[in-house]
């Protein structure tokens, strides 16, 4: 009898174990979920877990934390520009102006409904309001006291985040690995641009204010700035000729390279497009430099000749294919980042119309590259990760345990804990009964 109820409670004992051990993971899921709940369907189960600038997203690649930080600028930038650009449809006297609003309004309507999207599906927070700085950029709009303040503080304001936006844009467009990022950010450039060119349009942005471009890299003794007939040439001006000119001396000869050492069609095309653009903006480069007293190279440097011979070595068309497509699309991303900080920071005025042709034919390369299939996308620079303090300002922090769901788990471990003592320790007595 004694021996049928030591059998009869060990199984006892074991299903309450288990009762217990799948009730304790439930009451700590809500712990390791810390998305905002409408996000949670759309991320797959296993992403929850993961740390926030690994988790996989459901497409091909982990964001960064660049990533993160893009989607929330964007977003921050729809939640005052919108108000601002409805603001000079009632505030201002000046044509230009209004229709620079009416831009702001339809393009950032478009990208804060695509942001949203994106951040609901990628499990990323997103800000519902302007920031500090841009606050008080809307306070002074509203402050203005007459319509002609009201058009100089709205255009030159303007100017200057959409300056600092489409630099940060840049980065990302070139250097993300995740392809949903990519798309968005190459619209966003789009849209930024706009903007930028409409309000340059109204002829009130006081380029001498805009922050000077930073010196060119690896520089230790810049050449002064020089005054000319366009405005300010900067050593950062001059180091954006030379760098467009040596790209065209190995970036036309591996098109022409192509043409015979590759086999694939959509390489071939890729080529054809860097000999037509590179042929443009050479032509153009050199009389820049001409005009504006700027020596320019008459080779490629060491490392696109050691490009170039690699190309030259390849053993087979597909190897070819290979370096061709990988090599030019990093160099184009490095030029490409480059190229937009020239165009929003340049005080003269034919080095930002060239910076600005220079990025349409660059972009249209980097296209045709990514066409082939070809490029490598976790083999390129990451974009740089956002200072700690700039992701803090954001509001995209982590959301707190609440303190309810604490109290909860401590219950529920106690409760466990002294069920299994007192089946443990009623076992244990029949079974010395026994």
């Amino acid at each position: 009898m004694t021996a049928t109820r030591t059998r009869c409670r060990r199984p006892r004992l074991r299903t309450v174990l288990s009762a217990l051990l799948f009730l304790l993971p439930a009451g700590f899921a809500p712990v390791l979920i810390t998305r905002p709940a409408a996000a949670i369907p759309l991320v797959p189960p296993s992403a929850s877990a993961q740390p926030p600038d690994t988790a996989a997203p459901a497409n091909d690649a982990p964001l960064t934390a660049a990533d993160r930080d893009f989607l929330v600028k964007v977003r921050q930038a729809g939640l005052w520009e919108g108000p601002s650009g409805r603001m000079a449809q009632t505030r201002s006297q000046n044509p230009l102006i209004k229709d620079a609003g009416i831009h702001l309004v339809s393009g950032h309507a478009e990208l804060d409904a695509k942001v949203l999207a994106i951040g609901q599906e990628l499990g990323v927070t997103l800000p519902s309001q302007p920031s500090a700085a841009q606050q008080g950029w809307l306070a002074e709009e509203t402050a203005a006291k007459t319509p002609q303040d009201f058009d100089r503080v709205f255009a030159n304001r303007l100017r200057a985040a959409h300056g600092v936006v489409y630099a940060l844009v840049a980065k990302i467009r070139v250097g993300t690995r995740n392809s949903i990022i990519r798309a968005f950010a190459q619209r966003a450039m789009d849209v930024v641009l706009d903007h930028i060119t409409v309000l340059e349009r109204t002829g009130l942005i006081d380029f001498d204010a805009l922050p000077p471009l930073p010196p060119p890299a690896g520089v230790s003794a810049p050449p002064p700035t020089v005054l000319t007939a366009y405005g300010p040439l900067t050593a950062t001006g001059r180091d954006f000729l030379v760098r467009v000119r040596l790209a065209g001396l190995w970036e036309g000869p591996s098109g022409r390279m192509a043409q015979t050492h590759s086999q694939n069609p959509l390489v071939k095309e890729a080529g054809m497009h860097l000999i037509a653009g590179h042929t443009e903006l050479d032509a153009k480069d050199l009389s820049l430099g001409r005009e504006l007293g700027v020596d320019l190279p008459t080779e490629p440097n060491a490392d696109q000749k050691s490009w170039l011979a690699e190309e030259t070595t390849a053993p087979t068309p597909e190897a070819f294919d290979q370096v061709f497509v990988n090599r030019l699309r990093a160099a184009h991303g490095v030029v490409y980042s480059l190229l937009a900080v020239v165009r929003v920071g340049t005080r003269n005025s034919v080095v930002r119309a060239f910076a600005q042709r220079s990025m349409e034919v660059v972009l249209d390369h980097i296209l045709m590259l990514e066409r082939t299939g070809l490029v490598r996308y976790d083999a390129l620079p990451l974009p740089p990760t956002p200072s700690p303090v700039a992701v803090a300002a954001t509001g995209a922090a982590r959301h707190p345990v609440p303190r309810s769901l604490v109290t909860y788990l401590v219950v529920v471990m106690f409760g466990a804990a002294l069920v299994v003592t007192i089946v443990a320790r009623r076992d244990l007595s029949h079974r010395s009964v026994g």
